[in-house]
């Protein structure tokens, strides 16, 4: 995922929730597996939001490269794969 943003006027409203929910439901009828996602170190809402919503943090993926100001996330998207993780 990339750039996601909720205007400040707009926020508390669950619409980051549904956005996320719209965003994983039309990458699992692409058939994607797992999202993955890097967000600032200083987004908090957002890092909860991602939390709230079973995203796990990561080490950094292509094409980042480590970064203390960043925080790299994923979740699989099939149940099969989140068995397998643990």
């Amino acid at each position: 995922m990339k750039r996601v943003y909720i205007d400040p006027q707009h926020r508390g409203q669950q619409l980051g929730e549904k956005l996320l929910a719209a965003l994983e439901a039309k990458a699992r009828q692409r058939d994607c597996h797992t999202l993955r996602l890097e967000t600032g170190i200083h987004q908090h809402a957002a890092i909860a939001l991602y939390t709230r919503n079973g995203y796990q943090t990561r080490c950094a993926f292509a094409p980042y490269q480590p970064d203390p100001l960043s925080v790299f996330m994923e979740k699989p998207l099939f149940a099969d794969l989140r068995s397998a993780a643990l």
